[in-house]
């Protein structure tokens, strides 16, 4: 994915974007990703992944969840788990299964680099 906006320094962008700390840019992408969880067990943390091209460990990925989740499901997080991945934690509190189906998740991405 392109990087939509690069800042310098102290430097502030029309849409309110904070530069950065020493020699380091940021760049900005956003968008939206549909994954498909598998089923998650009873008392149980899953995981689904997406393919975030140009995606470091060392990033920043705030990840949305959609307003249509399934409602026994709790959305605990995102992280760049590895190169290009970006894996969405899922916590599933109930006495069964749940196995939802393709939801759309909105992210930004804050690309760190030298």
């Amino acid at each position: 994915m392109p990087v939509v906006n690069r800042i310098s320094r102290g430097e502030v962008s029309v849409g309110g974007i904070i530069g950065s700390t020493g020699d380091v840019n940021y760049g900005l992408d956003f968008g939206t990703a549909s994954v498909d969880p598998a089923s998650i067990a009873a008392t149980t943390r899953g995981s689904v992944t997406f393919t975030l091209t140009g995606a470091k460990t060392t990033d920043i990925i705030i990840v949305n969840p959609p307003s249509d989740l399934n409602d026994d499901l709790i959305f605990c997080g995102a992280a760049v788990s590895a190169a290009d991945t970006v894996s969405i934690y899922l916590y599933n509190p109930t006495a069964s299964a749940i196995n939802d189906t393709a939801r759309t998740f909105s992210y930004v991405w804050i690309d760190m680099t030298a």
